[in-house]
């Protein structure tokens, strides 16, 4: 039991550590983002063993690129997201770099539908907290009309099942999203405009949309 509550307490140091670490770089782009709530970080803690795991595993690596992008003094958006991917282990295909380029909203989700990655531009629509963003599903995250929900929910479930797939261009309209539980719940219209499989050895890891957002 103590070695359990000491890996708990070393996980829950790390992810606040993390997380401000994290806020802080953002700020350095301008944005005011904050942590955490509170520093016992109660949503982390709600996770399982695995996912805790995860999440600080992808939450280090998306703040280690972007402090290499920060100190080369030189951003890219394309560059952000593929090396943020080889950092977590997966390698881009040459066509995910040529779907993010030029494109501003984009956002990887795993296979447990959390959020990994958010390029820079998301944040300008954003009032959440750093651990919210990063410990729950996206579902949980903004409500839309159930129509838009079930449409999108149905679409991640099929994703996951599928086989084989690199590229699904969708139609899908803007809708009306809004932030759930969140500091200021901030209302912006959304679509997603293509949906990229991210794999290992075969296995889908990940996946990565491009989206356009407007309020």
């Amino acid at each position: 039991m103590e070695v359990v509550l000491a890996s708990t307490d070393a996980q829950l140091h790390l992810f606040r550590n993390q997380l401000e670490e994290l806020a802080g770089l953002l700020s350095c782009y301008g944005y005011n983002v904050i942590p955490y709530h509170h520093a016992s970080l109660p949503e982390f803690q709600k996770l399982t063993v695995e996912q805790k795991a995860e999440v600080l595993r992808t939450l280090t690596a998306y703040a280690q690129t972007l402090k290499s992008e920060y100190l080369g003094k030189d951003f890219s958006n394309e560059r952000f997201v593929v090396q943020f991917l080889f950092r977590i282990g997966l390698v881009p295909s040459d066509e995910v770099s040529e779907t993010v380029s030029n494109e501003k909203y984009i956002q990887i989700f795993n296979r447990e539908q959390f959020q990994v990655f958010r390029s820079l531009n998301c944040f300008d629509k954003c009032s959440f907290t750093l651990e919210q963003l990063t410990t729950r599903p996206w579902y949980d995250l903004w409500e839309r009309e159930s129509l838009f929900y079930y449409a999108l929910y149905g679409l991640a479930t099929t994703a996951l099942k599928l086989i084989k797939f690199t590229k699904i261009r969708l139609d899908f309209p803007y809708h009306r999203v809004t932030e759930v539980n969140s500091r200021q719940k901030l209302s912006f219209d959304y679509k997603i405009k293509t949906l990229s499989a991210l794999t290992r050895q075969g296995r889908l890891e990940a996946a990565l949309t491009i989206e356009d957002w407007k309020c």
